[in-house]
Order: C-alpha cells, then sequence, then structure tokens
C-alpha cells in the first residue's frame, strides 16, 4: 500500500531490600516520534561504507523527493522506486545523541519488505567501529522472511545466550568473527518479526536492554505488546526470555566493547551483503544476473522498501 508522503520542514540491575530482589525502575530520557524525529536525527549523505548502490541523500533532498516526511501519523523513510538508473536514492538517519547503555522501545508499523535486493537495518553504533562496538537489532537482505540480531566488536569479546527463548539459534559466540564484519549471530524462527510478515501484522515493537552484563532484544507482535511496553514505564525483568541475549561477563566486558551508540535506520540496496549472496538466493538470481542489474532496471520493485515509525523511545535506570 501507498499513500502520501507528508513533506517537513527540518529546523539489570536490581537492589536487594529486607530480602527482596527489586527491580530498579527506568525512566523515560528520550521520546522521538513525528513531532520531533527530523530535529534529533541526522540524515547521513556520503558515500555508502557497504558499497551499496543507493546514494544516501541530505535532509533538503529527501525532503523535496517524499523520500522522508510523515505518513499514516508516523514517521516515513523509504527508497526511490520511481526513476531508473543504476543509484538509487536511499536515506539513513542516525540520532544527534550517542548512548553508553539504556533501554530502547521502537514501535514500527512498517519495515521494508522482504525483497530482493533490499538491506534494511534498524541498528546502532560507536564512533570508531569495531572498537566502540555494533548493535543490529533488525536486519536481513533480499527475501530473507526471519530477524537475524548480531553484536560486531574488536577482538575480546566472545558471548553466551543463557536467557534467550529456545526458539532462536546462535550461530556465533566470537562477536569480532571474520574481522568483526561477521560478528556474532543469533538467527531468529518467527516469520512475524522480519520484512513481509512483519508487516502483514502491523509490525510491532522492538526494546533493546544494555546493561553492563547483557545486550538482550525481544519483539512483541502488534497484537501482544504488553501494557508496561505500551506506557512510559516498562519492566524488562517481568518479559520473560529475549528474542536474543547476549550475556557479557569473563568472555567479554561489555562496557569495554560498546559505548557511545548512536540509533540508525537505513535502507541499503546490494552492497557487501544483499549483493553478495545474491545467487544464493534463488528468486532474486532467476530475476537477473546481478544484484545492482536489478536494481537500476527496476524501480517500481521498491515501491514497499520503507520504514514507518511509530516512535523511538528511550529509557534509563533511575539513579538512587
Amino acid at each position: 500500500m501507498r499513500f502520501s508522503v507528508h513533506r517537513v520542514s527540518f529546523g539489570l540491575c536490581a537492589i536487594p531490600l529486607l530480602g527482596l530482589v527489586v527491580a530498579e525502575p527506568y525512566v523515560l530520557h528520550h521520546h522521538f516520534d513525528r513531532t520531533n524525529f527530523f530535529d534529533e536525527f541526522t540524515f547521513f549523505d556520503e558515500p555508502d561504507p557497504t558499497r551499496g548502490v543507493q546514494r544516501y541523500v541530505s535532509a533538503v533532498e529527501a525532503n523535496s523527493v517524499s523520500l522522508a516526511g510523515f505518513a499514516n501519523d508516523a514517521v516515513f523513510l523509504g527508497v526511490d522506486y520511481k526513476t531508473p538508473g543504476p543509484w538509487r536514492r536511499s536515506v539513513r538517519v542516525t540520532s544527534n545523541t550517542a548512548y553508553d547503555s539504556g533501554l530502547f522501545i521502537a514501535d514500527i508499523a512498517h519495515m521494508p519488505t522482504s525483497s530482493c535486493a533490499v538491506w534494511p537495518a534498524f541498528w546502532m553504533f560507536g564512533p570508531q567501529w569495531p572498537y566502540d562496538g555494533e548493535i543490529d537489532i533488525i536486519e536481513g537482505v533480499n527475501t530473507q522472511d526471519r530477524n537475524k540480531i548480531t553484536l560486531h566488536t574488536g577482538p575480546g569479546c566472545s558471548i553466551t545466550n543463557e536467557g534467550t527463548t529456545a526458539s532462536t539459534t546462535l550461530r556465533e559466540t566470537n562477536c569480532n568473527a571474520g574481522d568483526a564484519y561477521l560478528g556474532c549471530t543469533q538467527t531468529t524462527a518467527s516469520n512475524d518479526n522480519y520484512g513481509d510478515g512483519f508487516n502483514d501484522i502491523g509490525g510491532g515493537v522492538y526494546a533493546t536492554q544494555w546493561t553492563g552484563e547483557h545486550i538482550s532484544v525481544w519483539f512483541f507482535p502488534r497484537g501482544r505488546i504488553p501494557p508496561d511496553v505500551r506506557s512510559d514505564s516498562p519492566d524488562p525483568w517481568t518479559w520473560g526470555p529475549a528474542l536474543a541475549r547476549f550475556n557479557g561477563g569473563d568472555g567479554c566486558r561489555i562496557p569495554d566493547h560498546f559505548r557511545q551508540q548512536s540509533l540508525v535506520f537505513n535502507i541499503a540496496l546490494c552492497g557487501e551483503w544483499a549483493g553478495r549472496v545474491w545467487g544464493d538466493d534463488a528468486e532474486c538470481s532467476a530475476l537477473a544476473p546481478t544484484c545492482d542489474e536489478w536494481v537500476a532496471n527496476n524501480p517500481d520493485a521498491f515501491a514497499e522498501a520503507y520504514w514507518l515509525i511509530n516512535s523511538v523511545r528511550v529509557f534509563q535506570l533511575e539513579e538512587a
């Protein structure tokens, strides 16, 4: 479904108490939605580090061609699906604020579809890659229909995944695998948490808890979002097993590997992942010999490659 995009003017920590364990409450620090999103996120318009065939555009250009704005009372970020040519315009936005821990709750109504050449991501990264870390909360390529959650670090970070739901598979424990390009990945099992399946249920909420001991990600489908997640008093200690939990400890001191992380939404095309595995996807390789050729000659294939973001809220533990 397409719609008019309205343009915009850019201008586990616990404490003992009388023998009980009481979770410290999280307090809302930032709330990003249609009222302030484009004031709090900056457009990245430099060459793509992952060598995709998209051209990331500035805020002014994105606004002028309706690649960024508002739709259905949410923040819209999309891809040019009208203009033929080898470099398709797209968007990448980064939060102006960086974080060293927190609880990050993203309510997303629509994400780019499970389409050939498309490589969407909602992620976090630090200033010196990979030594300040990267947290990939939502990421996939081509016709993938289940989310992959990955951490990337410098050497010296190996995790465990106790506390992860049984259906998720830990693929790699070393977060510096492949000189950090592969990282430590957990592959999820449900097809409602990514791409077409995610959109069919109206999206949902991804919650990421980052502490000094672990990084955990939960997904709540639209019809099953807990009341505390919808409120400004989230309580992750009541949510049960995470969709993916990365435990630090002796194998990885989390504060040494994850620092000053900014939030990012982007839509890449082809490049070092989607383009590299093009031939491994029978559906995609049947469309064109290469990913780049498909993108250049089929602009209308990207009409559904867009993010629709209701809100992103950032919570911090209340200080004593």
